[in-house]
């Protein structure tokens, strides 16, 4: 197929075709396009996940052939497009749910075992003073930080529950958490 510039279109769905088949050829044209949307999304951030999700799409997108659910032929450059960026989001909500190197407040006052027994029994299972610096929160930073951090919700499952905007509730989570740390700053440093 030529394009409006003259070039030469390539049929990605015969090169999912050709990648059920084994062609390594078609494997790495694959890559490529894939690679392209993650570049175009700045996700350089994810380079250790990269592989895990170029195989992630091209997996998916070769299931969705074989399946039968890629019906149109220029319909599979918009799967991968759509596959790869699903996957994307994915690993950055991951990303930002975990953030490992970040702690809570409540996770230097409260122990790891008094931790895990907190998350399923609200407020009341952190000590007195981080309750009370929680209750301390306006009604809407208060939801954002328990449902998020203390009952594990999904940032979407609080909105929808609460009625908050998801904007507004990452915001409101934000604001939440560096109200607790200032708060608690002093009762951290005393142990």
């Amino acid at each position: 197929m030529a394009t409006r510039n003259g070039r030469r279109e390539e049929d990605w769905y015969a090169v999912l075709e050709a990648l059920q088949d084994g062609d390594a050829l078609a494997l790495a044209r694959l890559t490529r396009l894939v690679n392209g949307f993650l570049a175009g999304w700045n996700a350089y951030d994810f380079r250790s996940d990269w592989d895990d999700l170029l195989q992630e799409v091209i997996i998916a997108s070769a299931l969705a052939l074989r399946e039968g659910r890629i019906r149109d032929r220029r319909a599979v450059v918009g799967y991968l497009r759509t596959t790869a960026r699903f996957k994307f989001v994915d690993r950055l909500r991951i990303h930002l749910r975990v953030k490992e190197d970040q702690t809570l407040p409540w996770e230097d006052v409260v122990g790891s075992d008094e931790l895990s027994t907190a998350s399923t029994m609200a407020p009341e299972g952190l000590s007195q003073d981080v309750r009370n610096a929680v209750e301390r929160l306006s009604e809407k930073r208060r939801v954002a930080v328990l449902g998020v951090y203390l009952e594990g919700k999904t940032y979407n499952v609080v909105s929808e529950e609460s009625g908050i905007p998801l904007g507004s509730l990452k915001r409101y989570l934000r604001e939440g958490i560096a109200q607790l740390r200032q708060e608690l700053a002093d009762f951290i440093e005393s142990g």
